[in-house]
């Protein structure tokens, strides 16, 4: 089998739906995976994704999105305009466990690979990447009330996007699979190489959105 660049998005605290598709993907030895944001927020499984993500860091790539950022910001800041109680059982979970919480203060805010760019929310253009700023990478969604996919001229592919609402959007250069799952929809991973997708339906009613 070669090796496939599998891309999972928007997992929260979905852990046991996370495990499911892992288990889906049948994945080899050769295989990347690249979690595409937001690993934490409400209870009560936000710290077992942390943690599954640790154990398989050899073969798993991630980067930092708004709720992890701003987590972080209330760590190093204590900053209460952060704070959630959800913000404090995590807190107290990895200062049980330091080796992890080493390893999610590290994460990057972006991924540069030679076929693609991977970022939470927005780049924006004509700065280097290096020079992009924090916020805009994990927190914007629009240009001129527009979804910035209108306005990419990124010359790389770019795996993103920060609106659940908005579903499922494959572009020749913009790709986002955010398929609500903690909104009781379902986890999606997308196959680079191939352009499959496999879903897990959500196993709970988390947080209905839709719900009228």
């Amino acid at each position: 089998m070669n090796q496939r660049t599998i891309f999972i998005w928007d997992i929260h605290w979905c852990y046991d739906e996370l495990k499911l598709l892992i288990k889906k993907l049948n994945l080899s030895k050769k295989d990347k995976v690249f979690f595409v944001w937001d690993y934490i927020n409400k209870w009560p499984k936000s710290f077992k994704v942390l943690k599954y993500l640790y154990k398989n860091r050899e073969q798993f790539s991630w980067i930092l999105w708004n709720h992890d950022f701003n987590f972080l910001k209330y760590l190093e800041w204590n900053n209460v305009n952060y704070w959630t109680k959800t913000f404090e059982k995590i807190k107290n979970k990895l200062e049980e466990n330091p080796e992890v919480l080493e390893f999610y203060k590290k994460m990057p805010l972006y991924i540069e690979h030679e076929n693609f760019i991977l970022v939470h929310a927005w780049l924006e253009n004509n700065i280097d990447l290096k020079n992009q700023k924090s916020e805009i990478l994990t927190c914007i969604r629009e240009l001129n009330w527009e979804l910035w996919y209108k306005n990419y001229t990124w010359n790389k592919k770019i795996i993103y996007w920060h609106n659940a609402l908005d579903w499922l959007q494959i572009r020749e250069k913009t790709i986002w699979l955010d398929s609500g799952c903690c909104y009781w929809k379902s986890l999606t991973a997308y196959i680079l190489e191939t352009w499959e997708i496999f879903s897990q339906n959500a196993l709970d009613d988390y947080v209905n959105v839709y719900k009228k």
